[in-house]
């Protein structure tokens, strides 16, 4: 019997799962560098003289903007971002958070960030007109993406 001490430890849920680069298209969100990236260009190149044919990737980061370009090998499995997106009902804003109740289950949700990003500038302006004029309901979406929440859309709900 050995006095070797093992340390039980919770693996979580996966927040990345895998895809075959040959189905990559327009639209479809991936790993590039590191970052979670929604397709903007996808071109194939032929296999040639130095191996098999190769996908380009060109992306938009969807929680910075920013772009990147990868190559992978046609077949590879690559990762992909597991996403989910939630709608919540804003009931107040400060300049550094939103407070939010989600519909379905009546739960609070005070840990969202006002949007400041350049990308986010004009949602945010939009909670402070939807949420100031307090004529109609302000909606927000949230993208929930790598342990990342971001308030991404907003919109007029019902009159108040």
């Amino acid at each position: 019997m050995s006095d070797e001490e093992f340390e039980n430890t919770d693996a979580g849920a996966s927040k990345c799962e895998k895809v075959d680069s040959n189905r990559l298209k327009n639209g479809s969100l991936v790993m590039i560098k590191g970052n979670p990236c929604k397709v903007t260009e996808v071109s194939t190149a032929k296999p040639g003289k130095h191996g098999s044919a190769k996908v380009i990737l060109k992306g938009r980061d969807i929680l910075t903007a920013k772009t990147y370009e990868c190559t992978y090998h046609a077949g590879d499995m690559v990762d992909a971002p597991i996403t989910s997106r939630e709608e919540y009902l804003c009931l107040s804003y400060d300049d550094t958070s939103l407070s939010l109740l989600n519909n379905k289950t009546g739960e609070m949700k005070d840990d969202v960030n006002f949007p400041e990003a350049e990308h986010l500038k004009q949602v945010g302006n939009d909670i402070k007109k939807i949420c100031d004029a307090g004529e109609k309901e302000c909606l927000v979406t949230v993208l929930d993406c790598m342990g990342t929440e971001l308030a991404i859309e907003v919109r007029e709900g019902a009159a108040n």
